[in-house]
């Protein structure tokens, strides 16, 4: 089973899937550019244990490129499948244009999606051009279920796909207990105090600026730690010092074995997003036996996160129901919930639900 792929940038949890998947079928995979240009270089460097290339061709912005290297690879070999992953830069523009045009059955994918509530008329009709007409299609949850169908996708092609950033193996078997976790934080937190962790790239979109104000009135006791770099991170420390937040503490970009162990050690993870069309950190915090509270704009968070079972989902409005929230005592009692939902997403079973999706796919050519 041959199988090809235009995928972006080689994201590591991407990578990652694409390496199990690579174990059942011959797996081409071409990216568009070997880096997304806001990332930290420590986040790219997976081994890739399938065929892959480079795209050539014009690239810029922060994900942006003109190519043709995928039509010429589609023209020269014979796939069973074809998988495009987005269709925002020109070059997957060009390459859909390209399969519509001699009637090429493909998959179109996506990581996530959210219906703009206000939305140009002229944009909507760019999307559902491109978007519409994959004979199958793969998405993460019913959110972006529901982004596909209002761009023109029939619900009946419509393939789900765990979408993890987290191995079987990386998941911890029983959360840690109390007494551990302080011994374990003495260099991050006194023994007395709380801990809770954020994470993600400091821009406006992630609402690290109104977290930090949500932290303010909260007791000097409940420390948080925000890991991450971005253009707003002059700005956060500016306010932090300002306000004299001496309980909050900026922690440069992770490694992911470095933060999987310090959200094992913390008391509860929150993600205050504007907008997130997925957001792999919800897993990986549950991974590790952490709660998470998250606003309602995340959809791995509307995915995966039960209220009072394993987190709390919050409006960013509600500036007091965040502060309950955090103080919620039950927050202690969530871990073993928070570990039995990670382990029905991770990659393996992404890739299990990927290579089911591709066979109906040929089945259905």
């Amino acid at each position: 089973m041959k199988v090809f792929w235009l995928f972006n940038h080689p994201a590591p949890y991407k990578v990652d899937m694409f390496n199990c998947l690579g174990e059942k079928v011959d797996l081409f995979v071409l990216f568009e550019r070997s880096k997304e240009k806001c990332r930290n270089n420590v986040f790219y460097g997976e081994e890739k244990r399938f065929h892959y290339a480079i795209c050539k061709g014009l690239k810029w912005g922060l994900m942006n490129s003109l190519s043709a290297t995928p039509i010429k690879y589609i023209k020269k070999e014979k796939y069973d499948c074809i998988v495009i992953n987005g269709w925002r830069t020109l070059t997957e523009m060009k390459t859909l244009r390209y399969l519509k045009k001699h009637d090429i059955p493909y998959i179109f994918a996506i990581n996530g999606g959210i219906i703009k509530k206000k939305e140009n008329i002229f944009i909507r009709k760019i999307k559902t051009k491109y978007i519409g007409g994959a004979l199958s299609y793969l998405c993460p949850d019913d959110n972006s279920k529901e982004y596909l169908i209002h761009y023109g996708a029939k619900k009946e092609n419509i393939h789900f796909f765990h979408y993890s950033s987290i191995f079987e193996k990386d998941i911890i078997k029983k959360p840690r207990e109390e007494i551990e976790k302080i011994e374990l934080r003495k260099k991050l937190a006194n023994s007395n105090e709380k801990l809770f962790v954020s994470s993600g790239q400091l821009i406006k979109r992630k609402n690290f600026i109104e977290l930090i104000k949500v932290w303010k009135n909260l007791p000097q006791a409940y420390k948080l730690l925000i890991c991450g770099e971005g253009k707003l991170k002059k700005k956060i420390e500016k306010l932090t010092k300002k306000e004299k937040l001496e309980n909050i503490k900026l922690l440069p970009y992770q490694k992911k074995k470095d933060l999987l162990y310090l959200f094992s050690i913390s008391d509860g993870f929150i993600f205050l997003s504007k907008e997130d069309i997925y957001g792999h950190v919800i897993n990986e915090a549950l991974s590790q036996g952490l709660p998470v509270i998250s606003s309602n704009k995340v959809n791995a968070s509307l995915n995966l996160i039960k209220d009072g079972y394993n987190g709390y989902i919050v409006k960013l409005n509600e500036e007091n129901d965040i502060i309950k929230k955090i103080k919620n005592e039950t927050l202690l009692t969530m871990g073993n919930n928070c570990i039995e939902t990670s382990k029905q997403n991770t990659i393996e079973q992404s890739a299990v639900d990927t290579l089911k999706a591709i066979e109906e796919f040929i089945n259905k050519k």
